[in-house]
């Protein structure tokens, strides 16, 4: 973690959080985070289970239950309601698989995404993962090691941004938990998107996308802020925004239309 913290504050995060975030006694290094942040580019993901029977229903379902709210986020941003609820169904099953990773120790592991150690093992996991043979390490090191590059310059980034939030002192930024890929909350937002696009939308004074109210209110805006429009290419680029994966867009544009009522 010591070698983490250098580079973070090489990146100018504040010094400060940092060495709050080393006296945690939750933070961690787990050299997953490295790997899977890193190699995932060489892994095809597929979303298509996301809008089965059983998502379609969970969907709709969720569009009766929560009808006045997400009429309220669609006058306000002007996305219909089945795209939220699909989104937030694709994304964490509406809150109910929210990720348990310490998200601050997520960033610290990716920040040492540059090391030799960690560029060898990256690579030999992606020619092993792919059955590439041994002429093409040379070629999968130095794409591993483009990608290190981007993935050190974004984990820097967001601790950045959890500085800010933390300084905001609405969110308890050291306990926050969440994916592999430091998303958090129900809408699965990047501190970076919390800071730009995170709404209150039950107007308490506090943004908190564990409720649902600020969730539903904050991927609309999101999406509305990202491109969303009337026509389908406008559409599909704000979500892809939101995922940068086409088939990610596919499902989500998918299940809210089989949802629709």
């Amino acid at each position: 973690l010591s070698r983490a913290a250098r580079i973070a504050r090489q990146h100018d995060v504040d010094s400060g959080f940092i060495a709050a975030l080393l006296r945690s006694s939750v933070t961690s290094f787990n050299d997953r985070f490295v790997r899977i942040n890193v190699t995932n580019y060489a892994q095809k993901t597929d979303y298509s289970h996301n809008h089965n029977d059983l998502g379609v229903r969970k969907v709709r379902q969720f569009l009766e239950r929560y009808d006045s709210l997400l009429s309220a986020a669609e006058e306000r941003f002007d996305v219909p309601p089945e795209v939220v609820a699909a989104l937030l169904w694709v994304e964490t099953k509406h809150g109910t698989v929210l990720g348990s990773y310490h998200v601050p120790s997520v960033y610290l592991s990716v920040l040492l995404s540059c090391e030799p150690e960690y560029l060898d093992l990256n690579t030999n996991a992606i020619m092993a993962s792919t059955g590439l043979d041994s002429t093409k390490y040379d070629s999968v090191r130095m794409a591993v090691e483009r990608r290190a590059v981007k993935k050190v310059r974004w984990a820097a980034s967001e601790l950045a941004a959890l500085a800010k939030i933390a300084k905001r002192g609405t969110m308890d930024v050291m306990a926050l938990r969440g994916s592999w890929a430091g998303a958090f909350g129900m809408s699965q937002f990047l501190p970076s998107s919390y800071l730009s696009w995170a709404v209150d939308g039950n107007n308490d004074g506090v943004i908190d996308l564990y409720t649902i109210d600020d969730a539903i209110f904050s991927v609309a805006n999101y999406l509305r802020s990202n491109g969303w429009g009337t026509d389908l290419p406008q559409k599909r680029a704000a979500v892809y925004h939101y995922n940068n994966s086409q088939a990610y867009v596919d499902a989500v544009l998918t299940l809210a239309s089989k949802a629709r009522p």
